[in-house]
Protein backbone atom coordinates (compact mmCIF):
# COMPACT_ATOMS: atom_id res chain seq x y z
CA UNK A 1 0.00 0.00 0.00
CA UNK A 2 1.83 3.11 -1.28
CA UNK A 3 0.58 6.07 0.49
CA UNK A 4 2.86 10.04 -0.44
CA UNK A 5 2.77 12.67 1.84
CA UNK A 6 3.69 16.04 1.29
CA UNK A 7 5.37 17.88 3.73
CA UNK A 8 4.36 21.84 4.34
CA UNK A 9 1.32 21.26 2.35
CA UNK A 10 -1.75 23.29 2.41
CA UNK A 11 -3.63 20.19 3.26
CA UNK A 12 -3.38 18.71 6.78
CA UNK A 13 -1.25 15.45 6.31
CA UNK A 14 -4.21 13.20 8.17
CA UNK A 15 -6.97 14.90 4.78
CA UNK A 16 -4.01 13.57 2.70
CA UNK A 17 -3.65 10.03 3.80
CA UNK A 18 -7.53 10.26 3.44
CA UNK A 19 -7.47 11.23 0.31
CA UNK A 20 -4.98 8.48 -0.67
CA UNK A 21 -6.93 5.76 1.17
CA UNK A 22 -10.37 6.59 -0.67
CA UNK A 23 -8.98 6.46 -4.15
CA UNK A 24 -7.45 3.22 -3.31
CA UNK A 25 -10.24 1.69 -2.39
CA UNK A 26 -12.48 3.09 -4.76
CA UNK A 27 -10.54 1.71 -7.75
CA UNK A 28 -10.85 -1.50 -5.88
CA UNK A 29 -6.91 -1.48 -5.32
CA UNK A 30 -7.42 -2.36 -1.64
CA UNK A 31 -9.52 -5.12 -1.62
CA UNK A 32 -13.03 -5.76 0.55
CA UNK A 33 -13.27 -7.33 3.30
CA UNK A 34 -8.97 -7.09 3.89
CA UNK A 35 -7.83 -5.47 6.96
CA UNK A 36 -5.70 -2.18 6.84
CA UNK A 37 -2.19 -1.58 8.51
CA UNK A 38 -2.47 -1.21 11.97
CA UNK A 39 -1.73 2.80 13.11
CA UNK A 40 0.84 1.82 14.93
CA UNK A 41 2.96 -0.36 11.96
CA UNK A 42 1.55 2.61 9.40
CA UNK A 43 2.78 5.38 11.44
CA UNK A 44 6.45 3.43 12.25
CA UNK A 45 6.42 2.86 8.19
CA UNK A 46 6.08 6.57 6.88
CA UNK A 47 7.00 7.94 10.16
CA UNK A 48 4.37 9.78 10.74
CA UNK A 49 2.42 10.50 14.66
CA UNK A 50 0.31 7.77 15.58
CA UNK A 51 -2.07 10.28 16.73
CA UNK A 52 -2.45 11.63 12.82
CA UNK A 53 -3.07 8.05 11.35
CA UNK A 54 -5.73 7.09 13.78
CA UNK A 55 -7.28 10.32 12.79
CA UNK A 56 -7.62 9.31 9.13
CA UNK A 57 -8.76 6.26 10.25
CA UNK A 58 -11.56 7.36 12.28
CA UNK A 59 -12.57 9.81 9.01
CA UNK A 60 -12.83 6.87 7.17
CA UNK A 61 -14.91 4.81 8.87
CA UNK A 62 -17.45 7.49 9.38
CA UNK A 63 -17.95 7.82 5.45
CA UNK A 64 -18.43 4.19 5.82
CA UNK A 65 -14.88 2.95 4.11
CA UNK A 66 -13.97 0.95 6.91
CA UNK A 67 -14.94 -0.90 9.82
CA UNK A 68 -13.41 -1.04 13.74
CA UNK A 69 -14.17 -3.22 16.61
CA UNK A 70 -12.24 -2.46 20.04
CA UNK A 71 -8.52 -4.24 19.79
CA UNK A 72 -8.61 -5.11 16.02
CA UNK A 73 -7.84 -4.19 12.74
CA UNK A 74 -9.91 -1.61 10.70
CA UNK A 75 -11.42 -3.57 8.02
CA UNK A 76 -12.64 -2.20 4.43
CA UNK A 77 -16.49 -2.32 3.94
CA UNK A 78 -18.17 -3.05 0.83
CA UNK A 79 -19.34 0.50 0.47
CA UNK A 80 -21.72 2.28 -2.32
CA UNK A 81 -19.78 5.18 -4.10
CA UNK A 82 -20.89 8.72 -3.97
CA UNK A 83 -24.07 9.41 -6.37
CA UNK A 84 -22.46 11.54 -9.54
CA UNK A 85 -24.45 14.39 -10.65
CA UNK A 86 -25.81 14.25 -13.97
CA UNK A 87 -28.73 16.40 -15.40
CA UNK A 88 -30.26 13.37 -16.76
CA UNK A 89 -30.43 11.54 -13.49
CA UNK A 90 -33.68 10.78 -12.88
CA UNK A 91 -35.39 9.95 -9.22
CA UNK A 92 -37.33 6.74 -8.37
CA UNK A 93 -39.89 8.83 -6.86
CA UNK A 94 -43.06 9.57 -9.15
CA UNK A 95 -43.19 12.95 -7.78
CA UNK A 96 -46.51 13.77 -9.61
CA UNK A 97 -47.92 11.01 -7.76
CA UNK A 98 -46.24 11.86 -4.58
CA UNK A 99 -47.35 15.84 -4.41
CA UNK A 100 -50.56 16.72 -3.20
CA UNK A 101 -52.98 18.20 -5.88
CA UNK A 102 -52.56 22.06 -4.59
CA UNK A 103 -49.04 21.59 -5.34
CA UNK A 104 -49.44 19.64 -8.58
CA UNK A 105 -51.34 22.97 -9.82
CA UNK A 106 -48.80 25.34 -8.67
CA UNK A 107 -46.33 23.67 -10.44
CA UNK A 108 -48.26 23.50 -13.53
CA UNK A 109 -49.45 27.26 -13.21
CA UNK A 110 -45.56 28.23 -12.56
CA UNK A 111 -44.89 26.02 -15.77
CA UNK A 112 -47.17 27.62 -17.60
CA UNK A 113 -46.98 31.15 -16.60
CA UNK A 114 -43.80 33.00 -17.83
CA UNK A 115 -41.28 35.10 -16.29
CA UNK A 116 -42.36 38.43 -16.11
CA UNK A 117 -44.88 37.66 -19.03
CA UNK A 118 -42.84 36.51 -21.57
CA UNK A 119 -41.30 32.11 -21.62
CA UNK A 120 -37.85 32.33 -19.66
CA UNK A 121 -36.06 32.41 -23.14
CA UNK A 122 -37.36 35.40 -24.18
CA UNK A 123 -36.69 36.72 -20.94
CA UNK A 124 -32.73 36.96 -21.06
CA UNK A 125 -32.89 38.45 -24.36
CA UNK A 126 -31.19 41.90 -23.89
CA UNK A 127 -32.67 43.44 -27.28
CA UNK A 128 -36.09 43.44 -25.35
CA UNK A 129 -37.27 46.30 -22.87
CA UNK A 130 -38.76 45.15 -19.97
CA UNK A 131 -41.69 46.52 -19.25
CA UNK A 132 -43.02 44.03 -16.79
CA UNK A 133 -40.74 43.68 -13.71
CA UNK A 134 -42.56 45.18 -10.79
CA UNK A 135 -39.21 45.64 -8.32
CA UNK A 136 -37.69 48.43 -7.82
CA UNK A 137 -34.92 49.71 -10.00
CA UNK A 138 -31.44 48.79 -8.34
CA UNK A 139 -30.12 51.67 -9.88
CA UNK A 140 -31.96 53.83 -7.16
CA UNK A 141 -31.20 52.16 -4.37
CA UNK A 142 -29.02 53.76 -1.57
CA UNK A 143 -25.97 51.19 -0.92
CA UNK A 144 -23.73 53.57 0.86
CA UNK A 145 -26.04 54.14 3.22
CA UNK A 146 -26.89 50.86 4.02
CA UNK A 147 -23.31 50.08 4.07
CA UNK A 148 -23.06 52.60 6.66
CA UNK A 149 -25.73 51.29 9.02
CA UNK A 150 -24.30 47.64 8.39
CA UNK A 151 -21.14 48.68 9.46
CA UNK A 152 -23.00 50.57 13.13
CA UNK A 153 -24.80 47.31 13.85
CA UNK A 154 -21.93 45.15 13.69
CA UNK A 155 -19.61 47.57 15.41
CA UNK A 156 -21.86 48.53 17.89
CA UNK A 157 -23.86 44.94 18.84
CA UNK A 158 -21.51 42.08 17.14
CA UNK A 159 -23.03 38.72 18.06
CA UNK A 160 -26.32 40.37 19.29
CA UNK A 161 -27.06 41.61 15.89
CA UNK A 162 -26.95 37.48 15.25
CA UNK A 163 -29.05 35.96 17.28
CA UNK A 164 -32.26 35.22 17.86
CA UNK A 165 -35.08 38.12 18.04
CA UNK A 166 -38.78 37.78 19.37
CA UNK A 167 -41.09 35.99 17.35
CA UNK A 168 -43.25 38.79 16.57
CA UNK A 169 -39.99 41.17 15.37
CA UNK A 170 -37.46 43.21 16.84
CA UNK A 171 -38.75 45.28 19.05
CA UNK A 172 -36.75 48.48 17.84
CA UNK A 173 -38.32 47.75 14.37
CA UNK A 174 -41.78 46.59 15.29
CA UNK A 175 -42.19 50.47 17.77
CA UNK A 176 -40.49 52.42 13.99
CA UNK A 177 -43.13 50.76 12.14
CA UNK A 178 -45.75 51.61 14.69
CA UNK A 179 -44.76 55.16 14.70
CA UNK A 180 -44.44 55.06 10.86
CA UNK A 181 -48.17 53.97 10.62
CA UNK A 182 -49.13 56.68 13.22
CA UNK A 183 -48.12 59.21 10.44
CA UNK A 184 -50.37 57.98 8.17
CA UNK A 185 -53.46 58.11 10.60
CA UNK A 186 -53.10 54.48 12.37
CA UNK A 187 -53.31 54.68 16.24
CA UNK A 188 -51.39 51.75 16.78
CA UNK A 189 -48.23 50.56 19.00
CA UNK A 190 -45.85 48.35 18.77
CA UNK A 191 -47.83 45.25 19.95
CA UNK A 192 -50.49 45.28 17.31
CA UNK A 193 -46.98 45.14 14.88
CA UNK A 194 -45.64 41.56 13.79
CA UNK A 195 -42.99 41.56 11.33
CA UNK A 196 -42.79 38.80 8.10
CA UNK A 197 -40.91 38.15 5.83
CA UNK A 198 -42.43 40.44 3.44
CA UNK A 199 -45.53 41.32 2.62
CA UNK A 200 -46.69 37.50 0.91
CA UNK A 201 -45.49 35.97 4.23
CA UNK A 202 -47.64 38.03 5.99
CA UNK A 203 -50.47 36.82 3.45
CA UNK A 204 -49.61 33.36 3.73
CA UNK A 205 -49.97 33.84 7.49
CA UNK A 206 -53.54 35.63 7.10
CA UNK A 207 -54.33 32.30 5.07
CA UNK A 208 -53.36 29.74 7.59
CA UNK A 209 -55.05 31.71 9.99
CA UNK A 210 -58.41 32.83 8.52
CA UNK A 211 -59.17 30.35 5.18
CA UNK A 212 -61.71 27.69 6.74
CA UNK A 213 -64.03 25.17 4.76
CA UNK A 214 -67.47 26.22 3.65
CA UNK A 215 -66.06 29.82 3.55
CA UNK A 216 -65.19 32.23 0.94
CA UNK A 217 -62.38 34.96 0.33
CA UNK A 218 -63.63 37.82 -1.06
CA UNK A 219 -61.43 40.03 -3.37
CA UNK A 220 -61.26 42.65 -6.53
CA UNK A 221 -61.12 41.57 -9.99
CA UNK A 222 -58.69 42.05 -11.03
CA UNK A 223 -56.53 41.74 -8.22
CA UNK A 224 -52.66 41.06 -7.26
CA UNK A 225 -51.92 37.52 -9.36
CA UNK A 226 -49.37 36.11 -6.53
CA UNK A 227 -52.82 36.15 -3.98
CA UNK A 228 -54.21 34.48 -6.50
CA UNK A 229 -51.87 31.61 -6.35
CA UNK A 230 -51.21 31.68 -2.71
CA UNK A 231 -55.44 31.37 -2.46
CA UNK A 232 -55.50 28.54 -4.87
CA UNK A 233 -52.61 27.13 -2.89
CA UNK A 234 -54.14 27.44 0.76
CA UNK A 235 -57.61 25.91 -1.06
CA UNK A 236 -59.26 29.60 -0.76
CA UNK A 237 -62.69 29.27 -2.19
CA UNK A 238 -62.31 33.54 -3.74
CA UNK A 239 -64.88 35.35 -5.06
CA UNK A 240 -63.90 38.01 -7.39
CA UNK A 241 -65.34 41.51 -6.88
CA UNK A 242 -65.79 43.51 -10.35
CA UNK A 243 -63.90 47.16 -10.54
CA UNK A 244 -65.02 49.84 -11.68
CA UNK A 245 -63.72 53.63 -11.26
CA UNK A 246 -64.23 53.65 -7.73
CA UNK A 247 -62.52 50.64 -6.79
CA UNK A 248 -64.47 47.27 -5.92
CA UNK A 249 -67.87 47.32 -6.35
CA UNK A 250 -69.49 48.09 -3.52
CA UNK A 251 -73.25 47.51 -4.54
CA UNK A 252 -72.13 43.63 -5.65
CA UNK A 253 -69.84 42.99 -2.73
CA UNK A 254 -73.26 43.50 -0.46
CA UNK A 255 -74.81 41.17 -2.36
CA UNK A 256 -72.08 38.59 -1.87
CA UNK A 257 -71.47 39.38 2.05
CA UNK A 258 -75.51 39.41 2.47
CA UNK A 259 -75.40 35.56 0.77
CA UNK A 260 -72.01 34.24 1.83
CA UNK A 261 -70.30 32.84 4.49
CA UNK A 262 -66.68 34.83 4.39
CA UNK A 263 -63.52 34.73 5.68
CA UNK A 264 -62.17 37.96 4.85
CA UNK A 265 -62.12 40.61 2.42
CA UNK A 266 -58.94 41.08 0.48
CA UNK A 267 -57.86 44.87 -0.90
CA UNK A 268 -55.65 47.15 -2.19
CA UNK A 269 -57.23 50.93 -1.55
CA UNK A 270 -53.84 52.43 -3.27
CA UNK A 271 -52.84 52.19 -6.49
CA UNK A 272 -54.19 49.05 -6.70
CA UNK A 273 -52.17 46.33 -8.68
CA UNK A 274 -52.58 45.81 -11.67
CA UNK A 275 -55.59 48.79 -12.77
CA UNK A 276 -53.86 51.76 -10.50
CA UNK A 277 -57.03 52.69 -8.95
CA UNK A 278 -57.14 54.83 -5.71
CA UNK A 279 -60.31 54.69 -3.67
CA UNK A 280 -62.12 57.44 -1.91
CA UNK A 281 -62.32 58.35 1.56
CA UNK A 282 -66.09 57.49 1.33
CA UNK A 283 -65.61 54.14 -0.96
CA UNK A 284 -63.28 53.08 2.25
CA UNK A 285 -65.63 54.36 4.74
CA UNK A 286 -68.46 52.21 3.38
CA UNK A 287 -66.02 49.29 3.17
CA UNK A 288 -65.41 49.54 6.71
CA UNK A 289 -69.20 49.95 7.57
CA UNK A 290 -70.17 46.75 5.51
CA UNK A 291 -66.85 44.66 7.12
CA UNK A 292 -68.73 45.87 10.53
CA UNK A 293 -72.65 44.97 9.84
CA UNK A 294 -71.62 41.59 8.29
CA UNK A 295 -68.81 40.61 11.29
CA UNK A 296 -65.92 40.44 8.22
CA UNK A 297 -62.09 41.35 8.75
CA UNK A 298 -60.69 43.46 6.02
CA UNK A 299 -57.30 42.36 4.87
CA UNK A 300 -55.64 45.96 3.51
CA UNK A 301 -52.51 45.39 1.41
CA UNK A 302 -50.50 48.60 1.84
CA UNK A 303 -47.73 47.62 -0.61
CA UNK A 304 -46.95 50.56 -1.87
CA UNK A 305 -48.43 53.07 0.88
CA UNK A 306 -45.63 55.72 0.79
CA UNK A 307 -45.57 56.21 -3.28
CA UNK A 308 -47.73 58.59 -3.71
CA UNK A 309 -46.86 61.31 -6.29
CA UNK A 310 -49.78 63.11 -7.08
CA UNK A 311 -52.36 64.98 -4.90
CA UNK A 312 -53.91 63.92 -1.58
CA UNK A 313 -54.31 60.49 -1.25
CA UNK A 314 -57.08 59.48 1.44
CA UNK A 315 -55.36 58.00 4.31
CA UNK A 316 -55.53 54.16 4.82
CA UNK A 317 -59.04 52.29 5.57
CA UNK A 318 -56.93 50.98 9.02
CA UNK A 319 -56.74 54.72 10.40
CA UNK A 320 -60.81 55.15 10.36
CA UNK A 321 -60.97 51.47 11.97
CA UNK A 322 -62.27 52.11 15.61
CA UNK A 323 -63.65 48.13 16.05
CA UNK A 324 -60.40 46.64 15.08
CA UNK A 325 -61.72 45.18 12.26
CA UNK A 326 -59.05 46.24 9.73
CA UNK A 327 -55.75 43.71 9.07
CA UNK A 328 -52.89 46.45 7.37
CA UNK A 329 -49.98 44.69 6.09
CA UNK A 330 -47.02 46.45 4.83
CA UNK A 331 -43.54 46.18 3.37
CA UNK A 332 -40.72 47.65 2.75
CA UNK A 333 -40.14 45.36 -0.22
CA UNK A 334 -41.56 47.84 -3.13
CA UNK A 335 -40.14 50.68 -1.78
CA UNK A 336 -36.53 49.95 -0.26
CA UNK A 337 -34.40 46.81 -0.82
CA UNK A 338 -36.50 43.67 -2.50
CA UNK A 339 -34.14 41.25 -1.32
CA UNK A 340 -34.02 42.71 2.35
CA UNK A 341 -37.43 40.88 2.47
CA UNK A 342 -38.99 42.81 5.20
CA UNK A 343 -42.63 43.13 5.75
CA UNK A 344 -45.28 43.32 8.72
CA UNK A 345 -49.05 42.97 9.73
CA UNK A 346 -50.37 45.71 11.91
CA UNK A 347 -53.54 44.60 13.55
CA UNK A 348 -55.60 44.02 16.93
CA UNK A 349 -53.39 42.63 19.59
CA UNK A 350 -55.48 38.94 20.12
CA UNK A 351 -55.07 38.95 16.27
CA UNK A 352 -51.60 39.46 16.15
CA UNK A 353 -50.56 37.07 19.31
CA UNK A 354 -52.57 34.22 17.06
CA UNK A 355 -50.41 35.08 13.89
CA UNK A 356 -47.07 34.78 15.80
CA UNK A 357 -47.94 31.79 17.00
CA UNK A 358 -48.58 30.46 13.48
CA UNK A 359 -45.24 32.41 12.43
CA UNK A 360 -43.47 30.01 15.64
CA UNK A 361 -44.86 26.99 14.00
CA UNK A 362 -43.97 27.39 10.45
CA UNK A 363 -41.81 29.99 10.19
CA UNK A 364 -39.45 30.71 13.67
CA UNK A 365 -38.33 34.05 13.12
CA UNK A 366 -36.68 36.78 10.62
CA UNK A 367 -33.50 37.86 10.59
CA UNK A 368 -32.87 39.69 13.59
CA UNK A 369 -30.09 41.56 11.27
CA UNK A 370 -31.23 42.46 8.97
CA UNK A 371 -34.18 43.92 11.07
CA UNK A 372 -31.51 46.05 13.16
CA UNK A 373 -30.00 47.47 10.00
CA UNK A 374 -33.63 48.54 8.98
CA UNK A 375 -34.19 50.09 11.98
CA UNK A 376 -31.33 51.99 12.31
CA UNK A 377 -31.43 52.70 8.36
CA UNK A 378 -34.65 54.78 9.30
CA UNK A 379 -33.77 56.04 13.08
CA UNK A 380 -31.30 57.96 11.09
CA UNK A 381 -33.61 59.29 8.72
CA UNK A 382 -32.02 57.61 5.55
CA UNK A 383 -35.47 56.32 5.05
CA UNK A 384 -36.76 58.99 4.63
CA UNK A 385 -34.47 60.77 2.07
CA UNK A 386 -34.60 58.10 -0.12
CA UNK A 387 -38.60 58.04 -0.26
CA UNK A 388 -38.32 62.10 -1.60
CA UNK A 389 -36.13 60.97 -3.51
CA UNK A 390 -38.26 57.98 -5.33
CA UNK A 391 -40.72 60.37 -5.09
CA UNK A 392 -39.22 62.97 -7.66
CA UNK A 393 -37.88 60.01 -9.76
CA UNK A 394 -40.92 58.13 -10.29
CA UNK A 395 -43.12 61.35 -10.82
CA UNK A 396 -40.84 62.34 -13.24
CA UNK A 397 -40.99 58.91 -15.10
CA UNK A 398 -45.07 58.79 -14.49
CA UNK A 399 -45.39 61.76 -16.31
CA UNK A 400 -42.51 60.86 -19.48
CA UNK A 401 -44.69 57.73 -19.61
CA UNK A 402 -48.25 58.86 -20.00
CA UNK A 403 -46.91 61.52 -22.49
CA UNK A 404 -45.52 59.27 -24.38
CA UNK A 405 -48.34 57.09 -24.05
CA UNK A 406 -50.93 60.00 -25.34
CA UNK A 407 -48.49 60.57 -28.59
CA UNK A 408 -47.84 57.10 -29.36
CA UNK A 409 -50.86 54.84 -28.92
CA UNK A 410 -53.44 54.23 -30.90
CA UNK A 411 -57.35 56.05 -30.15
CA UNK A 412 -58.91 52.01 -29.27
CA UNK A 413 -56.67 51.86 -26.40
CA UNK A 414 -56.90 53.36 -22.86
CA UNK A 415 -55.61 53.22 -19.96
CA UNK A 416 -55.66 53.94 -16.31
CA UNK A 417 -53.58 57.29 -14.78
CA UNK A 418 -52.25 56.44 -11.18
CA UNK A 419 -51.76 58.60 -8.43
CA UNK A 420 -48.71 56.45 -7.50
CA UNK A 421 -47.08 53.01 -7.43
CA UNK A 422 -45.56 51.79 -10.70
CA UNK A 423 -48.21 50.83 -12.90
CA UNK A 424 -50.11 51.61 -15.73
CA UNK A 425 -53.17 49.46 -16.70
CA UNK A 426 -53.85 49.21 -20.40
CA UNK A 427 -57.10 48.21 -22.08
CA UNK A 428 -56.32 46.97 -25.76
CA UNK A 429 -59.29 47.01 -28.36
CA UNK A 430 -58.97 42.99 -29.00
CA UNK A 431 -58.79 39.96 -26.43
CA UNK A 432 -55.34 37.90 -26.72
CA UNK A 433 -54.23 35.01 -24.35
CA UNK A 434 -51.24 35.24 -22.17
CA UNK A 435 -49.05 33.36 -25.11
CA UNK A 436 -50.77 35.39 -28.01
CA UNK A 437 -50.05 38.74 -25.93
CA UNK A 438 -45.93 37.56 -24.86
CA UNK A 439 -45.80 36.23 -28.58
CA UNK A 440 -47.05 39.23 -30.01
CA UNK A 441 -45.43 41.75 -27.77
CA UNK A 442 -41.65 40.33 -27.99
CA UNK A 443 -41.98 40.31 -31.54
CA UNK A 444 -41.85 43.91 -31.35
CA UNK A 445 -39.21 43.95 -29.05
CA UNK A 446 -41.37 44.80 -25.77
CA UNK A 447 -42.33 43.16 -22.44
CA UNK A 448 -45.55 43.44 -20.87
CA UNK A 449 -48.02 41.30 -18.52
CA UNK A 450 -50.51 39.72 -19.41
CA UNK A 451 -53.93 41.18 -17.85
CA UNK A 452 -55.18 37.19 -17.99
CA UNK A 453 -53.21 36.53 -15.17
CA UNK A 454 -54.96 38.87 -12.51
CA UNK A 455 -58.10 36.79 -13.25
CA UNK A 456 -59.51 34.27 -11.79
CA UNK A 457 -60.05 32.41 -15.10
CA UNK A 458 -56.34 33.57 -16.71
CA UNK A 459 -57.81 32.40 -19.65
CA UNK A 460 -57.54 35.46 -21.84
CA UNK A 461 -58.06 39.81 -21.48
CA UNK A 462 -57.84 42.72 -23.19
CA UNK A 463 -55.78 44.04 -20.78
CA UNK A 464 -52.09 43.99 -19.74
CA UNK A 465 -49.88 45.53 -17.58
CA UNK A 466 -47.07 47.73 -17.82
CA UNK A 467 -44.69 48.45 -14.59
CA UNK A 468 -41.90 51.23 -14.47
CA UNK A 469 -40.72 50.26 -12.01
CA UNK A 470 -37.20 48.97 -12.90
CA UNK A 471 -36.32 51.45 -15.68
CA UNK A 472 -35.12 54.28 -16.61
CA UNK A 473 -36.67 57.57 -19.11
CA UNK A 474 -34.69 56.30 -21.77
CA UNK A 475 -35.56 52.72 -21.71
CA UNK A 476 -39.56 53.94 -20.98
CA UNK A 477 -39.16 56.21 -24.25
CA UNK A 478 -37.70 53.57 -26.05
CA UNK A 479 -40.00 50.68 -24.94
CA UNK A 480 -43.44 52.66 -24.88
CA UNK A 481 -42.16 53.76 -28.83
CA UNK A 482 -42.33 49.85 -29.57
CA UNK A 483 -45.34 49.31 -27.25
CA UNK A 484 -47.41 52.01 -29.21
CA UNK A 485 -46.13 50.17 -32.57
CA UNK A 486 -47.33 47.21 -31.45
CA UNK A 487 -50.64 48.81 -30.59
CA UNK A 488 -51.36 50.94 -33.94
CA UNK A 489 -50.87 47.41 -35.50
CA UNK A 490 -53.08 45.46 -33.73
CA UNK A 491 -55.94 48.01 -34.40
CA UNK A 492 -55.08 47.75 -37.93
CA UNK A 493 -55.53 43.76 -37.70
CA UNK A 494 -58.85 43.78 -36.17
Amino acid sequence: MLIKVVEGSNIPVYRQIVVQLKALIDQGVIEVNKPLPSTRSLSKKMGINRGTIDRAYKELQAFGYLSSRPGSYHVVLNRKTEAVYSPDRKSDIPWQEASNLESNELFMDNKKRSIGGVPASMAVDSALVDLSKHQLDPRLLPIQDLKRCVNHILTKYGAKALDFCPAAGNDDLREYIAQRMRLHGISTCKDEILITNGSQEALSLLCQFLVRPGRKIVGESPTYFSVLTLLKFAKADLVGVPMNGEGMDLDHLERVLGKESVSFIYTIPNFQNPTGITTSHHHRERLLGLAVKYKVPIVEDGFEEEMKYYGKVPLPIKSIDERNVVIYVGTFTKSLFPGIRIGWINADKECIDRLTAIKQCTHLRCSNFSQMVLWYFCKEGYYDLHIRKLHRVFRKRMDTAHSIMQKSFPEKVSWSRPAGGYNFWVRMPKKLTPRQLCNYMAGHGVIVTPGAYFFLDQTESEYFRISLARINDDEIKEGLARLGKALRQLSVEI
